[in-house]
């Protein structure tokens, strides 16, 4: 048999079981080998994972582990069709589908395929034969065992090491590809038959025999402009009153989709003449489906065939009229803006566009509208069934809610709440979690075709477009209305682009501050404030003896090098939770906090804290302050808590403690209580849009509150009676800010990237492109341990370019740059404006890798090290003594062997000793033994520490709402360069060595000192340089030009190859600083210590001309 190979292969024994159930049973019983061709498909890509990573993810389907980039970057088209064929067909014998012998088989020559390529991949065989069909035996009877009770008797050690000795063999350069070319015939049975087969339809097997509700296969169809005058449609889908709903044709996988574009339309056509119905059109070679639906879209790629109802009310749709009437009901929003939004909606969905993006600041009803769209599109017959997806269950509850009361007629469903037998797909509104769906997606559940909704509705969707839950808004065709209050506007990664919307221009916008003005939302006043330890950190010459020893005990004691002497406001905050600090914190809460009932109880407040362990605290610590105020008044809600939606529901009402809800995530986003007048920031804040986010907790108008508060005047102009007095409803609120947060916007206008924007994998991957961009220099270059480590870091990020899976969807998109970067020469001397491409273009493509999460923080540690002991100047103490904790808490776990055997490395980097002299090769060594062994600490360990020093309240006063659409001149500058750099025809110049002129000054002069900013900004930052140098550092310069310059300064003398060498050093000088001058070879490396007279035999005029050759093109701006 095929599979006999594997007999004697004993780490893959349940591999064989399952691969000799599925070949023995092909022909008897087709559905029993489906189901064991499935499961040994997932054996082997198992065997994969936990060969190449040590373990797989234990959570994820199949489907997941074959999506994945960590397996998927390996395949090809082939393959990866291969494995999701045997996938499907396993599935559809699961699901009770009848599956043919023919199907059988051909899952079974995929899965043999597949395996041999991993096997060869893995070394555990060298080459395989070609898959027999007539080696496959006849079994009479069902199996003896089914494959649960195979899974028992050869269970997969997860942690073996026995497959850790193929990793060596797994090349990342490897493509597996499946021996398998469909034809055009095999490709329908094979592929269209099985996804016809996920959307409910019967495949009828008999040639041009017409069947009422199957799918029929060869439908003769005369009249078609051929010899014959006869065409034969491969696939014609009738209704049960046996007219035409749909029709396919089909194409061999090895040809484009689009080649059987016209045809099929010629057959829509035909079918028209004779049943007077337009069928829907389907061209399809398997790997890619394309539908013109026939209401006037152009063709789409959709990921699968509609069921019979579907195409039903698909073909209903086509009679529908444009949207006429988009009055919004008053009882849902009487806002004249809400209006405005659902028109602009229905424009573009009566434009053909099917998607709509409303950016809609926090507060001014986005839920609302929403509904309102909804209810326009009822009306208009546009919308049978709705999704709402939201990324957390408390955001999904308050939908729910407010869909029950403005369109209760309306039926729903969350199905994130409902058990699997209570669960009513078919409700008119179903809402879910992102989770919950792509849950039931790749579970194959048939629950709910592509065509099962006509809108689906993306809350905060700016969350939900950077992860792997895109697959939702691909899986089903239909409609789009994202819902976000800050859009991101990046280039690289746009919320715009999954709209298919230019950047910056949603469908519809409505901004704060014209919510406020119209008030519809109320304005708010920041309280900066601080503490001393948040502001100065702590210095231990400063404490109490008292005090000193509980340094000494919690942090470490800084006589005997244990710990640090003052630790900064930085690291008090990443590293401490103080309960005195926590304590001013909540006495000027409770003492200046906006207040109700006559100014007798705090108003509704919310402490944002850093973590679960800081909210646990500040709780701890409030109780022990106010205990009258008994259990209820202050609660933590995150999602450590047991029925945290029920604290938030009590929250939300308006006289029901809590009175003060610490939150740790839960409530930083989507929760509406009016009732909040008071906001703390207790945690740094660094994304843009988190901030804004944050600070919309308050801004919701609250009638009838009975507040103590300031007048609406003052909130808003800021000069008016500061008077507290008794109001009947809320006027504005307060935000305690005791983190400088809005000092960093003032500052940092666009926040900075959140560290949890890019994974692990990401960091690292952005970090060494940093590593090479620093290493890169002449200084570096000329170390030789430097330049080894330059190499070997290139190399590796110019694989992982060169293996990004092309087939994916997110790949594709920016193909131009994985292309340009998974060549060598384009890694070569990076300029600002290259390091800034690669990470815009190339870092959000990079997969997670099956390393441990503690192995790549640990890993991101020591880059961090790397990179400031290179770049020098920088203090990384910080990061240093997290290695040398993590070093000491590993030195308590001796008794585990992985621990024991680097017990050397751990002590030499436990002591101070062996920081006092670091190289690039000690770190890299040090990292290579640790990173492996961190995953055996307790978490606790790397825990914040709990103390308790003095500390007292500073205040900075209420602080100006920061503006958010400046950026330092730097940024700015940057910014300008990598928009124009190709465009600008001086920068161009710059870039290409060409001689600039006056005018060409004068226009750079202009842009630079006053369009981007100032002179005295430039000089600031230029170090003197003139605008051509300073440009040219930036930009870099062409490859192509500088290399043809040289090219051409060669030909014209008979330089030796030392001459020659010389010459190339002055322009990787020029590469790496922007501009050379002849006083350069006495003052500067590598130039300095080399004779170049002797080089050139006293002859220095060469090198004089070459450069000035290089120096004059932007000499006249050294004088502008």
């Amino acid at each position: 048999m095929n599979f006999d190979f594997l007999k004697d292969k004993a780490d893959f024994k349940k591999l064989y079981n399952f691969a000799e159930e599925a070949e023995e049973f092909v022909i008897s019983n087709p559905d029993v080998s489906a189901v064991a061709s499935r499961k040994a498909l997932e054996s082997i890509v198992k065997s994969f994972y936990i060969a190449k990573y040590g373990s797989y993810p234990e959570a994820a389907s199949l489907f997941e582990l074959l999506d994945d980039g960590c397996f998927s970057s390996y395949l090809d088209d082939s393959m990866l069709s291969a494995v999701h064929l045997v996938r499907q067909i396993g599935n559809n014998a699961a699901h009770g589908e009848d599956v043919t012998k023919q199907e059988a088989m051909k899952s079974l020559e995929a899965l043999y395929y597949s395996a041999c390529e991993i096997l060869n991949m893995l070394g555990v065989i060298s080459g395989y034969d070609k898959f027999d069909s007539a080696k496959c035996q006849k079994a009479e009877n069902k199996p003896e065992e089914s494959t649960k009770e195979i899974e028992k008797k050869n269970p997969i050690e997860e942690t073996s090491s026995s497959f850790g000795k193929y990793k060596e063999n797994i090349k990342d350069s490897m493509q597996l590809k499946a021996a398998i070319d469909f034809t055009e015939a095999e490709t329908r049975k094979v592929y269209i038959d099985t996804a016809l087969k996920e959307a409910g339809w019967d495949v009828w097997p008999i040639d041009n025999a017409i069947k009422p509700g199957k799918a029929c296969i060869e439908i003769k169809l005369p009249g078609m402009p051929n010899d014959s005058k006869v065409g034969y449609a491969d696939y014609v889908l009738f209704d049960d009153d046996g007219k035409p709903l749909a029709v396919i044709e089909a194409k061999k996988t090895a040809k484009e989709e689009i080649v059987g574009s016209q045809q099929s339309k010629l057959y829509a056509e035909l079918l028209k003449q004779i049943y007077g119905i337009e069928p829907v059109i389907y061209y399809t070679n398997g790997y890619k489906i394309m539908m013109i639906d026939g209401c006037g879209y152009p063709a789409r790629r959709v990921y699968g065939y509609y069921t019979k109802d579907e195409l039903h009310s698909l073909i209903i749709r086509r009679g529908l009229h444009q949207i006429t009437d988009c009055r919004v009901d008053s009882s849902i929003s009487d806002r004249p803006f809400i209006q405005n939004a659902v028109t602009s909606v229905a424009e573009t969905f009566n434009n053909k566009q099917r998607k709509a993006l409303l950016v809609m600041a926090t507060g001014t009803g986005k839920t609302r509208c929403a509904i309102s769209v909804v209810d326009v599109l009822q009306r208009n017959g546009w919308a049978k069934r709705i999704l709402f997806l939201a990324d957390r269950t408390a955001l999904v509850t308050q939908a729910k809610r407010a869909f029950e009361k403005f369109l209760p007629h309306s039926s729903r469903c969350i199905l994130s709440e409902e058990a699997e037998a209570k669960r009513d797909y078919n409700a008119t509104i179903v809402l879910s979690t992102y989770n919950t769906i792509s849950n039931i997606l790749d579970r194959g559940d048939r629950k709910m075709g592509i065509g099962h909704f006509d809108l689906i509705i993306i809350d905060e969707c700016h969350r939900s477009v950077y992860n792997k839950y895109k697959a939702i808004f691909e899986y089903f065709d239909s409609l789009l209305l994202g819902l976000t209050a800050t859009p991101r506007e990046q280039v690289d990664a746009s919320t715009y682009e999954l709209f298919n919307l230019p950047k910056g221009e949603p469908t519809f916008y409505y901004d704060l501050d014209t919510a406020i003005s119209a008030g519809y939302l109320v304005p708010f006043l920041p309280l900066e404030k601080t503490t001393k330890l948040l502001k100065n950190g702590i210095r231990y010459d400063d404490l109490s003896e008292e005090e000193k020893q509980q340094y000494d005990n919690l942090i470490g004691n800084p006589e005997s090098e244990e710990a640090p002497k003052q630790l900064d406001g930085k690291e008090f905050y990443e590293r401490i939770i103080n309960s005195d600090t926590i304590d001013k914190m909540l006495q000027t809460v409770m003492n200046e906090g906006l207040r109700v009932k006559g100014g007798e109880e705090l108003g509704k407040t919310i402490i944002f804290a850093v973590n679960h362990f800081h909210a646990e605290k500040i709780v701890e610590r409030f109780k022990a302050l106010y205990p009258k105020k008994g259990d209820n008044y202050c609660k933590l809600i995150d999602n450590y808590v047991n029925y945290a939606q029920t604290i938030i529901d009590d929250f939300s009402i308006k006289d029901k403690e809590p009175a003060i809800a610490v939150s740790v995530a839960m409530l930083d986003t989507g929760i509406d209580v009016p009732e909040v007048l008071n906001l703390v920031f207790f945690k740094r804040i660094y994304s843009k849009i988190k901030f804004w986010q944050m600070i919309g907790r308050g801004t919701r108008v609250c009638k009838g509150l009975d507040v103590m508060s300031p007048s609406k005047e003052f909130f808003l102009k800021k000069n008016e009676d500061a008077s507290v007095t008794e109001h009947d409803d809320k006027q504005g609120f307060y935000i305690f800010d005791f983190c400088d947060n809005f000092g960093f916007f003032r500052m940092n206008p666009d926040g900075r990237e959140p560290k949890n924007g890019l994974n692990l994998s990401q960091r690292i991957f952005n970090i060494k492109v940093d590593l090479i961009y620093t290493l890169q220099s002449q200084e570096h270059q000329s170390d030789s341990e430097h330049k080894a480590y330059y190499s070997k870091t290139k190399a590796e990020l110019i694989k992982l370019a060169s293996k990004l899976n092309r087939s994916l969807i997110n790949v594709r998109t920016h193909l131009k740059y994985v292309d340009k970067y998974s060549k060598e020469e384009n890694w070569d001397y990076l300029s600002i404006l290259g390091v800034k491409e690669i990470k815009n273009q190339l870092t959000e493509l990079i997969d997670p890798n099956g390393d441990d999460e503690t192995s790549k923080i640990f890993d991101l540690w020591l880059f961090n090290i790397e990179l400031a002991y290179l770049e020098g100047g920088k203090d990384y103490s910080s990061a240093v003594q997290k290695v040398r904790t993590i070093c000491g808490a590993l030195l308590d776990k001796l008794s585990i062997p992985q621990v024991m055997d680097k017990k050397k490395e751990l002590q030499e980097a436990f002591s101070s000793d062996f920081w006092k002299s670091i190289t690039v090769d000690k770190l890299e060594k040090l990292r290579e033994d640790v990173r492996d062994l961190v995953k055996f600490l307790d978490k606790s360990i790397r825990a914040m520490i709990e103390t308790n020093f003095s500390d007292e309240v500073i205040d900075i006063g209420s602080g100006t709402i920061p503006k958010m659409q400046f950026k330092n001149y730097k940024e700015r500058v940057i910014d300008y360069l990598t928009e124009n750099s190709d465009k600008d025809p001086v920068i161009r110049k710059i870039k290409n060595l060409e001689q600039l002129n006056s005018k060409d000054i004068g226009d750079l002069e202009h842009v630079f000192w006053k369009e981007l900013g100032t002179k005295e900004e430039y000089d600031n930052v230029s170090n003197g340089k003139s605008l051509g140098v300073f440009i040219r550092k930036i930009v870099g310069l062409s490859t192509d030009k500088v290399n043809k310059v040289l090219s051409d300064y060669l030909r014209k003398y008979n330089f030796n190859s030392r001459q020659e060498e010389f010459l190339n050093e002055i322009v990787n000088f020029v590469r790496e600083n922007g501009d050379i001058e002849p006083n350069d070879l006495y003052e500067s490396e590598p130039f300095k210590h080399q004779e170049y007279t002797d080089i050139f035999n006293g002859n220095t005029e060469p090198v004089y001309s070459f450069i000035g050759l290089i120096h004059n093109s932007i000499s006249l701006s050294a004088t502008a």
